[in-house]
């Protein structure tokens, strides 16, 4: 028998034991913490990261094959389809696209530079070619938030000129308004809404984590890079550059500002002053671009009140992971046990518990995204574009990566303080028996990182959950065991079924989501943000 028959067989065996022992009619006597269990998280976590998936990369066979077994589970559990075909399959129009660095130019006052060394032009979402020539102005940061007092673009006319930024954002705001601001999406959209025409962002020695050294590394050994097409960023930045601080240098030379002054004042969180540079600068980019099929798959729980039922509160966890990552090495599949076999898991076993329970009073959308690991793609798509079938989006409750290698003692909630979903999310962790904490590890910019971020980008009041750093082992205290995977076997072949995983740690963490996602389908209040949170600007 064949390794593939082998295991679909496998997967029947376990939805057939599925559908003996729980069905897809409600039991409104039973309790989720029975309903969920260790080896209902186990069976989906070895079947999700085992090889024959090969690490179910976006657009490969492997994801396909893991999309059908979510949607298997959704079809046994009684959830309709929520695509817009009627299907549980929602195609998102992904693209593989690369900048050609033989043609790629940025040239200072005439004076052409070299690329991968001065300078790394971007992929166009969607022009094939482009090029401009224009003046250049320096925008600080490049951020608009006047909520915080802050608008790099203040008394600046930059329409039709080149915006000169540095990369990231004042050190004095919170991480994830910090995480949000810093997202080059975000800096192009501010600088496309004042009719810039191109981007130069900065890399400066000192300011970000990673040195424009090691970019320029990866650019001398060109990828393709997946973005959704036409969604990725604005069209009307003809071309956007990333440089370092050499290159930086050249541009301020006619400014009469030396650009090491501007780097300290950054440093000092001193406020940047916004200038001409006094520079022209030619840009040029062609890119090349080819279709990738993949698809969300949707599961919809319609809603049991009549006034509330047009409302939905949307559970995601992506699906996908980086799938062959080693070609030529012994272990050369990066199976996402923990990334995020162990999210799909716990979202597909929360679904079980609603199902089993009395029906929510709001519609609940259940969704495994595609192209998370190449940019939040599959997210960015359906936030923007939802089916038919997903009403009115109150809530976003997202499952990515919980580190079940540790008994948790605590959780860290993203998004919660911002909106009504941080009281409900206190109350489940509280009957969870854990603890709510602050961000612990900031500098990872961890709030821009997931998928709930693009439905916060759609102004839809959201929050990812993930394990703590506290634990009752003291080996595991302080994020001791976390660490250990996010510097080890983090997007590696490590993150496979050989590491200690605790599968009751996945159970309680599915068990806290899905307290969180039964108070929220049922509160009478929408969720809304708060008043002071900066989100609602």
């Amino acid at each position: 028998m064949s390794r593939f028959l082998i295991a679909v067989t496998a997967s029947a065996a376990l939805l057939l034991s599925a559908c003996a022992t729980t069905g897809s009619a409600p039991q409104a006597s039973t309790e989720p913490g029975d309903v969920i269990t260790a080896g209902a998280i186990e069976a989906h976590i070895r079947f999700l990261a085992d090889d024959l998936l090969e690490g179910r990369d976006t657009g490969t066979r492997g994801y396909d094959i893991a999309a059908a077994y979510v949607e298997s589970h959704f079809r046994l559990l009684g959830l309709e389809p929520g695509a817009s075909d009627g299907s549980y399959h929602e195609p998102v129009p992904l693209q593989n696209m690369m900048a050609d660095p033989a043609r790629a130019r940025l040239a200072i006052n005439g004076e052409a530079l070299e690329h991968g060394t001065d300078f790394i032009i971007s992929a166009h979402t969607v022009r094939d070619e482009s090029s401009i020539g224009a003046d250049a102005v320096f925008a600080g940061y490049g951020i608009v938030a006047p909520g915080l007092g802050l608008d790099s673009y203040d008394g600046l006319d930059v329409e039709g000129r080149i915006v000169v930024l540095l990369a990231g954002a004042p050190g004095d705001l919170p991480s994830d308004v910090a995480a949000h601001l810093s997202n080059n999406r975000t800096k192009a959209e501010f600088a496309a809404a004042r009719g810039a025409s191109g981007v130069i962002v900065i890399m400066a020695d000192g300011l970000t984590r990673f040195p424009f050294s090691r970019l320029a590394a990866m650019a001398a050994n060109p990828r393709p890079a997946m973005t959704v097409a036409a969604a990725a960023s604005p069209a009307s930045i003809e071309v956007s550059a990333v440089v370092g601080t050499a290159s930086a240098e050249r541009l301020f030379e006619g400014s009469g500002r030396d650009f090491s002054q501007i780097v300290d004042a950054a440093l000092a969180g001193e406020e940047l002053e916004s200038f001409a540079l006094n520079t022209h600068i030619e840009m040029a980019q062609a890119t090349t671009r080819e279709p990738v099929v993949s698809a969300n798959v949707i599961g919809v729980l319609p809603g049991s009140d009549p006034a509330l039922s047009a409302e939905t509160v949307v559970v995601t966890a992506h699906l996908d992971h980086i799938g062959i990552c080693q070609p030529m090495a012994e272990n050369a599949i990066c199976n996402g046990a923990l990334d995020n076999a162990s999210g799909t898991a716990a979202m597909l076993e929360s679904a079980r518990a609603l199902v089993q329970g009395p029906r929510p009073a709001r519609t609940v959308v259940f969704i495994a995204l595609t192209a998370e690991e190449k940019g939040l793609l599959g997210s960015a798509h359906v936030a923007a574009n939802p089916t038919p079938a997903m009403g009115r989006m109150v809530a976003n409750i997202n499952l990515d990566m919980p580190v079940m290698l540790y008994e948790f003692s605590d959780v860290i909630a993203f998004g919660a303080e911002h909106s009504t979903l941080g009281p409900v999310t206190a109350q489940a962790v509280a009957r969870a028996g854990v603890s709510l904490s602050p961000d612990p590890i900031p500098e990872q910019s961890l709030f821009v990182r997931s998928d709930h971020y693009n439905f916060v980008r759609e102004g839809v009041p959201s929050i990812f959950l993930m394990t703590g750093f506290s634990s009752p082992d003291p080996e595991d205290d302080e994020g001791a065991a976390f660490l250990r995977f996010l510097g080890g076997n983090y997007h590696a072949p490590g993150d496979d079924l050989s590491q200690p995983l605790r599968f009751d740690q996945g159970a309680k963490f599915a068990l806290i989501n899905y307290e969180i996602i039964s108070a929220v389908a049922n509160t009478s209040e929408t969720p809304r943000w708060n008043d002071d949170s900066f989100f609602m600007q």
